[in-house]
């Protein structure tokens, strides 16, 4: 199992496939209702602590399951910041990659200049953005932000990446990457929300 503390709210783990067989998980038959599916995640979850210092204990937790090709996953395990008054506690999993019927979508954002670019950055990070990103900026100053996440086949997470329409534009994702391959540098490719959401 490996580790990393993205910060004190965010964990990735990957697990390899003697991993898998160690906690009793396969991604292709999870029941992720079931005791028996959560009772693996908290052990693996308290395994973490010990060498992570990462404590999930009392908080609500969001868990993104990505199956790997080769076998094995990898999980972001996200604390939810709720109000005092809001419930704590509990495990929400969501099953996303090919195995488990989910489905990537790809966005496309332009912005007339970087420091819009950054501040949408900056807010996805809060939020516990955890797909790919890519920001690129073209030679008259304009940015570009490609986010790929996975989503539900069931319900559409658009809705809370709408704010991005405040800093710029909604474009066409294969016009916008037509357009970065001959006019764009890239300024950070696979983690740009990451990167560039500290600065």
């Amino acid at each position: 199992m490996e580790l990393i503390l993205i910060n004190s709210s965010k964990l990735k783990i990957m697990l390899s496939d003697d991993d898998m067989k160690k906690y009793d998980l396969d991604t292709n038959v999870l029941d992720y209702d079931a005791t028996a599916t959560k009772r693996a995640f908290w052990s693996i979850l308290d395994d973490a602590k010990t060498e992570t210092g990462f404590d999930a204990a009392g908080d609500k937790l969001f868990v993104q399951l990505y199956p790997s090709k080769k076998g094995g996953c990898e999980m972001y395990v996200t604390k939810m910041h709720e109000s005092a008054s809001s419930k704590k506690g509990g495990l929400q999993i969501l099953p996303l990659g090919r195995n488990s019927g989910g489905r990537e979508q790809t966005s496309a954002y332009a912005f007339d200049e970087l420091s819009p670019l950054l501040a949408v950055c900056r807010h996805l990070r809060a939020m516990g953005y955890v797909g790919e990103s890519s920001a690129y900026q073209d030679r008259g100053g304009r940015s570009f932000l490609i986010l790929n996440r996975y989503g539900s086949n069931h319900r559409s997470h658009l809705d809370e990446f709408s704010f991005i329409s405040e800093f710029g534009r909604v474009e066409s994702v294969d016009r916008t990457k037509l357009y970065i391959s001959e006019h764009a540098d890239c300024i950070c490719e696979g983690n740009a929300v990451e990167r560039l959401g500290i600065l």
